[in-house]
């Protein structure tokens, strides 16, 4: 089900995103562009929507600071907001991230995006780190979530795919997500967002 933010924030027409400081490594450049490549994707589909980042973490009561906070996670995760404590497991490895989407009244106020510490993919050379391609893929899907999409709105057809299958290059840059629409294939990056998903985001934006 699809969510919409409280009107405070919906009116902005902005998230405002604080990335903790776990975000380091190649995460912290892959973050930089993945905000630039959602707002040029909201420019041209006309989302509603764009991201700022924010120095301030999101205050755990009364709807401060930042709208969506970022986190790497592997294993034990953790967040809060207006006393809901919420826990969990997560693999750090794997090629999605989790987004936990903090409700009154059935609007979102406040979001929280973890996203895989170490991402690893099988290759005919063995296991290796994921390239920089595909963790903007990541991290941008989350994005959409984020905006208020749940898992029941996954896809198959653009980077908000449910199993996105990753072809390993020759390299880590040469890493591609796999989709197919119909009989017809195709790889990201480039970034690719469907209709539907589109709809979607607009709908509550």
């Amino acid at each position: 089900m699809t969510t919409a933010w409280i009107d405070r924030v919906k009116e902005s027409g902005q998230l405002t995103v604080f990335l903790s400081e776990t975000v380091t490594g190649q995460w912290a450049s892959v973050m930089s562009e993945a905000i630039r490549d959602f707002n040029a994707l909201s420019r041209i589909k006309g989302l509603g929507v764009t991201l700022v980042t924010a120095s301030e973490a999101p205050a755990a009561r009364g709807g401060g600071g930042a709208d969506v906070a970022v986190a790497l996670g592997s294993g034990n995760i953790t967040a809060s907001y207006e006393g809901t404590v919420t826990t969990g497991n997560f693999d750090g490895s794997t090629m999605h991230g989790q987004t936990l989407q903090y409700k009154i009244d059935n609007r979102i106020e406040k979001a929280f995006v973890f996203l895989p510490a170490a991402p690893l993919i099988n290759t005919p050379r063995g296991r290796r780190p994921v390239g920089p391609g595909v963790m903007k893929v990541i991290a941008i899907h989350e994005f959409v979530h984020a905006c208020g999409l749940s898992n029941a709105e996954h896809s198959t057809d653009d980077l908000f795919q449910g199993f996105p299958q990753v072809d390993p290059g020759d390299n880590a840059a040469g890493d591609r997500v796999r989709i197919q629409s119909g009989r017809s294939m195709t790889w990201m990056p480039p970034l690719v967002m469907a209709a539907n998903t589109v709809r979607r985001i607009k709908s509550v934006w």
